[in-house]
């Protein structure tokens, strides 16, 4: 079969030759939009992205997948047989050797060409990926692959790549030690190994898919569109346009000293200020400036900002289409700021128009924006996930601005493995990274402090005097005990127009108390936050408790789903015992703009049990961060004022590294391409079974009918992106619970495919779930 001949796809038809020179331009384009560093510090890079662009499909060029490719309807042989990305990379490999290359540019190679629909693989799986035993259908494969046809359809000299199929592999595993010399490697250069592996596998992902995503007028966007600018200019304006607080001069000479004192030397910075003093702007104040400033020698950089929680993604979203002269109300994402996260909405617009599924799937999966909002899941999956969706936006993060803000909620065992990433990231790409947040764990090594040393920290800490906290949390409680003390307070303080947070550590005490204040105080709005209630009522109640007039009283009972972040402010705030970087983010809600004055707020530290004894902290958290709070504040005074929480959050995080496992062994299995696990379950810890309600009001039929049209789709692909332009509106509406033994989602809802619709009565937005359940029956809610 001549090259001419060779197909590479079905639909559309296209032949191998076309293909293979359609991912060169795509990838050759994709390497110069990076910068001078990335392109030149590895002289390797273009020599091993151009191997990738011409050489990662030549195994379609076997007669099975020849077979298959021209009909795949029809076709009838092994379906083990036609795989190509094997063939592609035990064929490449022995091109790197017959043209000298060293082990590990190889390996990059290999790993590349064997994963681009796999993922990205371990040491060990890959190495197995090119063993075949006696029999395999890709043998008689591997025989049928004309040398000289795909030498002319990739530009590359085959001559030398004739031999056995195990060849490849006895030579890069066995002759070449490449594991080996992998292990051999110090670590940051083998972490740094393993980025610069990704981002050329990130450049073949995206480079494949981009032709086949776009048609002719998009390849023209895609290719000519010119980026769009941003001035720095605009954070100026923004602040112009808010209302004078105590705050202003404080934060006027932040933005000074962080628009004087960043330089190139330190790439890797944080901002430890205390809650409300505007991180969001001056974080914008810092990447505007750093864009502009490295725009000047190569492309302008993307800025990603990271945040833990979905309710202060849309909190920032919201800031930055402002800033942006975007509108505020607005969901489409766009080439200047794209959200990505479960709850945005799969929409995208290029100058105001939008744009087909196809363009927007293929817009979002590659992050191609500007400004990026995303979560810490994102971004880790981004960083660390093998899986290709993944991967594909990996290169977005060399040559960006990185903000990572609440920092401080990153668990223990993920903070070697972002430290050593982050500041990979800064020595292989013209990457920044920031850290912000008001109890900062110091997880980044020899980062620069943008609010300047110690003392001048320190000093600004001391100028904070806006609450007082009480540490009552010595005598332990009983709930019910609580709730009986709680209701004379709260009557006097509703006579006072006071604004009140009450903070439990589980769903039903949260909701014990919720029926016990709303049932006392049926004048005053009184709001439930929680995991019960849906993503979009959730964030209804918190713009409603923004709305709140001065002097107009109102109590809000939540769980940790509002400590960090969330710009609402209160006059009283009350939390069950957790950890002390917890205590003090909830703090940060309680006269947050210190329109009381010095010291106006109270905050109130308890301890409450279970009617069954058991402490509601316990069940909640870690021992080890528990037993270090009650360390540190052991040795203070019942009341302390705002002044001293910056003392007590370096103390507890002293002693947080000294005696919890910060996740070396995660970073090691990194460099070393060894097995992670599961990213979602290092944030979270392990979780059981799941199962997701989704509760529609009674005019919301329409979304049962999209799903149920969408789940009817015959296609499978179509079928998942019909229901993947759903999924923003599906999460806002859903509840998740934990499922044990003797759970059965049928008494509550009905299936609509593999969703859970609740019935009437089992969801109301102001309690949120209710199934008559408790935390000693056989279901939990997710917090």
């Amino acid at each position: 079969m001549s090259d001419a001949e060779l197909l590479s796809h079905f639909e559309p038809t296209l032949r191998l030759p076309q293909h293979l020179a359609q991912v060169r331009a795509a990838g050759e384009f994709l390497l110069a939009g990076h910068s001078l560093r990335v392109r030149t510090q590895r002289p390797e890079t273009a020599i091993v992205l151009s191997a990738l662009v011409r050489g990662h499909d030549l195994g379609k060029g076997s007669l099975a997948f020849q077979d298959y490719i021209a009909d795949p309807a029809r076709y009838r042989g092994e379906a083990h047989a036609k795989e190509h990305s094997t063939l592609s990379a035990a064929l490449m490999l022995l091109w790197a050797k017959a043209q000298g290359w060293d082990a590990l540019p190889a390996l990059a190679l290999t790993q590349a060409i064997a994963g681009h629909h796999v993922g990205f693989a371990t040491l060990d799986y890959l190495e197995d990926r090119l063993i075949l035993e006696e029999g395999d259908a890709l043998l008689e494969q591997w025989a049928s692959l004309d040398r000289q046809a795909l030498g002319r359809a990739s530009g590359l000299d085959l001559a030398a790549t004739e031999g056995d199929f195990e060849d490849a592999r006895r030579w890069l595993f066995r002759r070449q030690r490449v594991g080996e010399r992998l292990q051999a490697l110090p670590l940051a250069e083998a972490v740094g190994f393993r980025l610069w592996s990704q981002f050329l596998f990130a450049l073949l992902l995206e480079s494949d898919k981009a032709f086949l995503a776009l048609r002719e007028e998009q390849l023209r966007r895609y290719f000519q569109q010119p980026r769009p600018q941003l001035a720095p200019e605009c954070v100026d304006a923004r602040l112009a346009g808010l209302p004078e607080t105590p705050l202003n001069r404080l934060r006027d000479e932040l933005r000074t000293q962080i628009l004087t004192t960043t330089d190139a030397e330190h790439p890797c910075c944080t901002l430890t200020l205390p809650t409300g003093t505007g991180k969001t702007l001056l974080a914008a104040t810092w990447a505007l400036a750093q864009r502009a400033r490295l725009a000047e020698d190569g492309p302008p950089p993307r800025i990603i900002i990271a945040l833990p929680f979905l309710s202060i993604v849309d909190q920032t979203e919201q800031e930055y289409r402002t800033l942006l002269g975007l509108d505020p109300a607005g969901c489409a994402q766009s080439d200047r700021l794209l959200a990505s996260h479960s709850l945005s909405h799969a929409e995208y617009e290029v100058e105001g128009a939008a744009l087909g599924s196809a363009y927007t799937r293929f817009y979002l999966d590659t992050w191609r924006s500007e400004i990026i909002v995303t979560t810490f899941d994102q971004l880790l999956l981004a960083l660390c996930s093998p899986k290709t969706r993944h991967q594909m936006r990996f290169h977005a993060l060399m040559d960006a601005l990185i903000v990572l803000d609440e920092v401080q909620t990153l668990p223990c065992r993920l903070w070697d493995l972002v430290d050593h990433a982050l500041r990979g990231l800064c020595a292989e790409s013209t990457t920044r990274v920031l850290l912000m947040s008001a109890t900062q764990p110091a997880l980044l090594t020899g980062a620069r402090e943008l609010a300047g040393d110690g003392a001048r920290v320190a000093a600004i800490f001391g100028q904070f005097r806006r609450y007082r906290l009480r540490f009552r949390h010595r005598e332990r409680q009983d709930l019910n005990g609580f709730i009986q003390a709680l209701v004379p307070r709260l009557t006097e303080w509703r006579a006072q127009g006071r604004r009140v947070l009450i903070t439990l550590n589980t769903r039903a005490s949260a909701k014990a108390v919720w029926r016990a204040v709303s049932a006392q105080f049926p004048d005053i709005p009184v709001w439930l936050i929680s995991a019960d209630v849906t993503p979009r009522d959730r964030l209804k109640k918190i713009a409603a408790i923004k709305a709140l007039r001065p002097g107009e009283p109102g109590i809000v009972v939540s769980t940790q789903t509002i400590e960090a972040g969330v710009d609402i402010d209160m006059d009283i705030v009350i939390r069950d015992f957790a950890p002390l970087d917890a205590l003090i983010q909830v703090a940060g809600r309680c006269n947050r703009h210190n329109r009381l004055g010095d010291q106006g707020g109270e905050v109130e530290i308890v301890s409450l049990s279970s009617p069954k004894g058991r402490e509601y902290a316990g069940i909640i958290y870690d021992q080890v961060l528990l037993d270090a709070t009650r360390e540190v504040l052991a040795e203070q005074p019942e009341a302390l004022g705002e002044d001293a929480v910056l003392d007590l959050s370096r103390r507890y995080f002293d002693l947080i590294r000294s005696r919890k496992n910060t996740g070396a062994e995660l970073t090691e299995a990194f460099a070393r391409w060894g097995e992670l696990p599961d990213i979602q379950s290092l944030l979270r810890g392990k979780t059981g079974e799941q199962t997701s309600f989704l509760a529609l009001a009674e005019d919301e039929d329409w979304l049962r009918l999209a799903l149920e049209c969408a789940l009817a789709v015959p296609d499978r692909w179509e079928r998942r992106e019909a229901l993947r332009a759903l999924a923003a509106d599906i999460q806002q509406r859903t509840v998740t619970v934990y499922t044990r033994r003797g759970f059965h989602p049928e008494d509550y809802a009905d299936p609509i495919g593999y969703f859970w619709r609740l019935r009437s009565g089992y969801y109301q937005p102001d309690i949120g779930l209710e199934l008559g359940l408790d935390d000693e029956d056989p279901a939990t809610c997710i917090l």
